[in-house]
């Protein structure tokens, strides 16, 4: 951008037209690379006027410009853009999908394991 009779760089995060007077922040939700406002890569968010995007950690995922936490039952690695249920056998703690134990059920997306009732028994559980 000119200021008085010299060109001057943008600061970090802000992008200017050819021959402009100001700089402006790139909105949230992207990020500046050279002179151009580019979209966050799924799973990342960013502030206004960055030059970076930041990934959602694990248990979260990204939607409009927010990390959300996963739902119950759900698991995500660092940087998606969505969640996905723990299988039937399964629960997740920690953001990581667990065997049940011996003798235990669960649905698909489950939080815990229930013991069969008497008189059953799980098979390949």
């Amino acid at each position: 951008y000119a200021e008085g009779n010299e060109c001057k760089p943008c600061a970090e995060g802000h992008v200017s037209s050819e021959g402009g007077i100001e700089c402006t922040a790139c909105s949230a939700g992207k990020y500046a690379e050279g002179n151009e406002c580019k979209q966050c890569a799924a799973g990342h968010v960013s502030p206004e006027g960055t030059a970076s995007c930041t990934a959602c950690s694990a248990g979260k995922y990204a939607e409009g410009n927010e990390c959300k936490q996963c739902a119950a039952g759900h698991v995500s690695p660092e940087g998606t853009a969505s969640c996905t249920a723990c299988s039937a056998g399964k629960y997740a703690e920690s953001n990581e999908c667990k065997q049940c134990a011996e003798g235990h059920v669960s649905s698909e997306g489950g939080i815990e394991c229930t013991a069969c009732s008497a008189g059953k028994y799980a098979e390949g559980n």
